[in-house]
């Protein structure tokens, strides 16, 4: 109800979901359950979904064309420092792929870039090879360089895991250490205003301008809003220097771009009657 309300309350242009969807884990009529509970505001604004672990990963099966996103190896991705296990239950990402089409500009529903007004989003798959030299590093940088940040002055990155968060759980900071490694150069060359990702089951904001574990550093802001109604987190914080805001408890994040210089980032409870528990707006 409460995205319902967003639309006919503050004309909401899209709603944006960063993986981990239905939860379904194989079970097709959980897919179909979740699909007709979206339709209050699916019918009615655009809905850009991401792939997640629970939608892709796999460790056997994926040879010989039966991968939807082409990869060709039987497990996926399985870099050294992961954690990409089971997770999916055999899905394999073939349900999201053939229940969701997305701009057809670079591989489906695992990656793809679209433009909303002056915002430039680029929704990116952490489940699937992000190195340089890859084919979804490659895209990507492609994608930021032929940006017109005069039509788009915004742009905005998308994807399920994070780069940064402050839950000391050690084999997913191991993760966003790697996904570091991999692909924050890019977002520091070409002037990412805002990372937003989910996984965790809380509400996590960054410090401005973070680059290589430093603030004002000309780096994004980081954001993991992974409260949509799963289990909430209720592990220990670790002490970070670029951590500024958690919250463990249920609601979604809403951006509002009122111009080419101002940009305004906001956590919307749902427990606490739609009221506004973090924000930050951002200049140019």
């Amino acid at each position: 109800l409460w995205m319902k309300k967003e639309i006919e309350l503050n004309n909401i242009r899209s709603i944006h979901h960063i993986g981990d969807l239905s939860y379904a884990q194989g079970a097709s009529h959980v897919w179909d359950q979740w699909l007709d509970m979206l339709t209050v505001f699916s019918t009615r604004v655009p809905l850009m979904v991401g792939v997640g672990n629970h939608e892709y990963d796999h460790t056997a099966g994926g040879e010989n064309g039966k991968d939807p996103s082409g990869v060709l190896t039987p497990g996926g991705f399985s870099p050294r420092w992961g954690n990409f296990g089971t997770d999916s239950n055999g899905e394999c990402g073939v349900p999201i792929a053939k229940r969701f089409i997305m701009p057809q500009n670079g591989n489906g529903v695992f990656w793809y870039s679209f433009s909303s007004g002056n915002v430039r989003t680029i929704m990116l798959s952490s489940e699937h090879d992000l190195s340089p030299g890859s084919r979804q590093h490659t895209w990507l940088e492609m994608e930021l360089s032929s940006i017109d940040r005069t039509v788009t002055p915004w742009v905005i990155l998308e994807a399920h895991r994070p780069m940064y968060n402050n839950e000391d759980i050690p084999k997913n900071t191991k993760v966003g250490i790697g996904m570091r490694n991999e692909f924050e150069d890019l977002l520091y060359n070409y002037g990412v205003d805002l990372f937003i990702s989910g996984h965790y089951h809380s509400y996590m904001r960054s410090c401005a301008g973070l680059y290589k574990g430093i603030c004002d550093n000309g780096g994004p802001v980081h954001i993991t809003v992974g409260t949509a109604g799963a289990e909430l987190d209720d592990a220990p914080l670790l002490n970070t220097r670029w951590g500024e805001k958690y919250i463990a408890q249920w609601g979604y994040g809403r951006i509002t771009s009122f111009s080419n210089n101002k940009l305004l980032w906001e956590f919307v409870s749902d427990s606490s009657d739609g009221e506004v528990e973090d924000a930050i707006t951002i200049f140019k």
